[in-house]
């Protein structure tokens, strides 16, 4: 998931990635500018009932389950509307 990461520009973009069963347990990573991920990062772990920990505009860890994965990508999405709207 690094490796993805690693070539889109995450200082201006936030990424989302999984990896694993999609009801079962798998890794994530949420990287992207060191503000929002700070954040976002404990409230995606706290959905996905995982363990992680993030610094330098990368947070991941392990899910017990991705069955929220969803949820998870729809309350980023909103995240990044908000925050579209506000430096308009």
């Amino acid at each position: 998931m690094n490796i993805i990461a690693n070539e889109i520009n995450t200082e201006e973009t936030l990424v989302f990635l999984t990896v694993g069963e999609e009801k079962g347990p798998g890794l994530f990573l949420l990287a992207g500018p060191s503000g929002p991920v700070a954040v976002l990062g404990p409230r995606v772990l706290e959905m996905l009932q995982g363990k992680g920990a993030g610094k330098n505009g990368r947070f991941q860890g392990k899910a017990q389950s991705l069955a929220r994965r969803g949820e998870v990508e729809a309350f980023l999405q909103q995240h990044c509307k908000q925050h579209a709207s506000e430096e308009e």
